[in-house]
């Protein structure tokens, strides 16, 4: 019998969560039966679940086994370099024009500035949201879906940005402050900054974050 739904929709959303805490080391095989356990449930769901995040690039499979991927210094600058891309497309004058012609529902506003004011904001979800409205605003379901799986893959270098960089609160003021007053040049240069910054310190991200190992409590 193929695991219910609700099972495997339960096993794809612990494995998300775990990929983005970056619980297991790069490179570190997932420990299927482990998970399942700790879910309560048999291990076909969780194997399923994997099998799907494969499809998106956020697990490897070798052999029986699955693996978070492992990437280092160049390929993480490449991963930067890319999520770049994205947003300059959907920042391009062009984009915002065919934009305009849609007929999309209005999305309700986020509040990125009040939210950088709060005692205990982050700024790395603050810019993880706005860049996603930045390429929801351009209405392109396809640079959506390439977007978010290579945001999604960035995530767990999240934590370690923080480790490197003391003034993410005032580099995602500059980027916010961009993008809610719709200075176009401004916002498209202080997103530029943000990723090479970033790109030129993969080296030092990727090696950091190879020091992550299996924590059983998290899943």
């Amino acid at each position: 019998m193929p695991p219910s739904r609700d099972s495997f929709g339960l096993a794809l959303a612990a494995l998300r969560r775990r990929l983005r805490l970056g619980v297991d080391a790069p490179g570190a095989a997932l420990p299927i039966n482990l998970i399942a356990a700790e879910l309560r449930l048999s291990s076909t769901p969780v194997r399923e679940a994997l099998s799907r995040l494969a499809g998106e690039d956020l697990v490897e499979k070798r052999g029986p086994a699955y693996t978070r991927p492992h990437l280092d210094g160049p390929a993480l600058a490449e991963l930067y370099h890319l999520r770049l891309l994205y947003l300059a497309a959907a920042l391009a004058p062009d984009a915002e024009r065919r934009a305009k012609h849609r007929q999309w529902p209005p999305r309700a506003p986020f509040r990125f500035a009040a939210d950088l004011a709060e005692p205990a904001h982050d700024p790395a979800a603050i810019l993880e949201a706005l860049f996603l409205e930045i390429v929801l605003g351009a209405d392109d379901l396809m640079l959506a879906q390439a977007y978010q799986r290579t945001a999604e893959r960035l995530a767990p270098f999240q934590p370690i940005e923080a480790q490197l960089f003391a003034d993410l609160s005032a580099e995602a003021l500059g980027v916010v402050s961009a993008f809610e007053t719709g200075n176009g040049a401004a916002l498209r240069s202080a997103v530029r900054s943000h990723h090479r910054r970033r790109m030129g310190a993969a080296h030092a991200i990727a090696r950091l974050a190879g020091g992550g190992k299996y924590r059983p409590d998290i899943v």
